[in-house]
């Protein structure tokens, strides 16, 4: 093979502009390069060749003459073809330089994304095979609302809350009074205080009482899932992360369900469903904003 410059390639392509679109138009078909492929191994009969490429008789008669016209490939005998050496050479060219090309790798970079993200996936089912989501419905609703900030600030935002809601007997009704919270603000990277903020529900009237406010909540359509929070905490990834396991879990869920997307509009909540349970016993439910997926009209 012959390596040309820039400058005698330029000449080539400008002088033999017209020979080498013929050549190169009878390149630029699926099936005529499958041909050629198979015929770089070994000569081949029609018959062969049929096989390979699924074609008509027809259809592949009308192919192995363009490539036999433009002398890429020599006719034998009566269904018997076999790649001569300007076809050997031009593949090698072209397949080559495909091989050097910004496309090619670009390509090469989609599929191992592809393939990663097929993996990735799968695996993330696995994980979550076992996990048990129900999508709800939050009503809107007024409630009384407790925040702290600090290094601990569950503990003490739920200490303020308590200690104005359970005199009232707020706390042993939780169907009609549920608690909820958040982290409000989140931590921060090497930073040690945070924010967390307490919700528990409360009738249209309620008013606000002193660090104790009122807010309107508008509901809203939520994936929930259940953990122990102790356990979670507690637990190798807890420990390595910072935050539950079950968050991720019902994050990928949504991630792989085909009906809903994560709305990022609205908060995170988490539900304690018994708020005066000890450290170890306590389970929340945790509720993840979501919507339905638009699909194009």
């Amino acid at each position: 093979m012959v390596d040309l410059d820039t400058e005698t390639a330029w000449n080539v392509t400008g002088k033999y502009g017209k020979e080498l679109a013929v050549v190169l138009g009878a390149l630029a078909n699926e099936k005529r390069l499958r041909v050629l492929s198979a015929l770089l191994v070994r000569p081949r009969l029609f018959s062969e060749l049929r096989e390979l490429t699924g074609l008509g008789k027809t259809a592949l008669s009308h192919h192995m003459g363009l490539l036999v016209k433009t002398n890429i490939v020599n006719q034998k005998s009566r269904g018997r073809y076999e790649i001569n050496s300007d076809g050997q050479a031009i593949l090698t060219a072209i397949s080559s330089t495909y091989l050097e090309s910004d496309r090619f790798e670009e390509l090469k970079s989609t599929r191992t994304a592809r393939y990663i993200e097929k993996i990735y996936a799968k695996r993330k089912e696995k994980e979550i095979e076992d996990l048990f989501v129900e999508v709800v419905e939050l009503e809107p609703m007024r409630v009384a609302s407790v925040r702290a900030f600090s290094e601990s600030p569950e503990n003490d935002a739920w200490e303020k809350l308590q200690a104005w809601a359970e005199p009232q007997g707020l706390l042993d009704d939780l169907i009609t009074h549920p608690v909820f919270g958040f982290n409000n603000p989140n931590p921060s990277p090497g930073q040690k205080e945070y924010g967390y903020e307490f919700w528990i529900r409360m009738g249209a009237n309620f008013k606000g009482e002193g660090e104790i406010e009122a807010k309107d909540y508008d509901g809203g359509l939520f994936a929930v899932t259940t953990c122990r929070l102790w356990e979670e905490m507690h637990s190798e990834f807890g420990k390595e992360h910072g935050f539950l396991e079950s968050w991720k879990k019902l994050m990928d869920w949504i991630i792989l369900s085909e009906k809903y997307e994560m709305d990022e509009s609205r908060q995170c909540l988490e539900k304690a469903q018994n708020p005066k349970a000890s450290e170890k016993g306590l389970v929340l439910e945790l509720y993840q904003p979501i919507k339905e997926v638009q699909k194009p009209s």
